[in-house]
């Protein structure tokens, strides 16, 4: 069966598998696959990723694998947890087989990042990372190009599950700024003050005029965010890696994606 799959990276030290999906269901302005289609902690492409990049459209990639390809790269390594994740996994017609597959085959813990406009099976999903990407519903359209109605009706319906959820949400200073993220903060303590909530910097990506936020904008978006939740925290997107990750699938990484073409692309960041 083939799948969306074009990129594994891999992190041995805590046996951690990333896969990463092709394709979307949002036009995110500052998808950060416009800038980087690989996983960005590949040691070799560290600087890379915290370097300005080329203005323009990342190279989309050329080579999926099929499900027999997966489990046969898979099965060449020590697997403790997989993330499912690139642009929109559960897009992946491939998803609920996948999660099965190796769910039965390497008792892995299943982690989908996911952006909630879809909602696949997800008996074999053991946690969601929901990216949020805005409350109000005219930031989220002039920012992903649809509604979020239907993915906040969805984040309700996931947390009535009783899923395991973590969300995570991108300071984006001049479109979501502190008061964006503390609005977000504030419903998602409606339901519960207790899930996690994570910041993330945006980095320049495609064509925007917004900047990468400061330390000092990060942690006054933290301590917003801290009035309604209690297990709020931030990455400022210049940490050093606590562990070696390894690109698994392809083997090589082509750096000739990251400079810009003519390409239109949509993701999810």
């Amino acid at each position: 069966m083939q799948t969306n799959i074009y990129h594994i990276a891999y992190t041995p030290e805590i046996a951690e598998v990333c896969i990463f999906f092709w394709g979307c269901n949002l036009e995110c302005k500052g998808c950060y696959c416009k800038r980087w289609i690989w996983d960005s902690m590949v040691k070799e492409y560290l600087l890379e990723h915290l370097a300005d990049p080329p203005s323009g459209i990342a190279q989309a990639p050329n080579k999926f694998l099929n499900l027999t390809e997966l489990i046969d790269i898979l099965d060449t390594l020590n697997i403790k947890s997989i993330i499912y994740t690139g642009q929109e996994p559960s897009l992946d017609p491939a998803y609920q087989l996948i999660t099965k597959t190796v769910h039965q085959r390497y008792k892995c813990q299943n982690t989908l990042y996911t952006n909630l406009y879809t909602m696949p099976p997800l008996k074999d999903t053991d946690r969601v990372e929901f990216g949020m990407k805005a409350l109000t519903n005219s930031i989220h359209m002039a920012y992903t190009g649809k509604s979020n109605i239907t993915i906040l009706d969805n984040f309700v319906k996931l947390y009535q599950s009783k899923t395991n959820i973590i969300i995570e949400a991108v300071l984006i200073p001049g479109l979501i700024n502190a008061d964006e993220i503390e609005r977000m903060a504030k419903y998602i303590s409606v339901l519960s003050k207790e899930i996690p909530f994570i910041i993330l910097p945006y980095f320049k990506s495609g064509d925007n005029p917004w900047h990468r936020p400061s330390a000092t904008e990060m942690d006054d978006a933290v301590q917003m965010a801290s009035k309604h939740l209690k297990n709020v925290h931030c990455f400022y997107g210049n940490e050093k890696l606590s562990y070696e990750v390894k690109s698994i699938f392809p083997a090589i990484i082509d750096t000739q994606c990251w400079p810009v073409s003519s390409h239109c692309l949509h993701g999810t960041s």
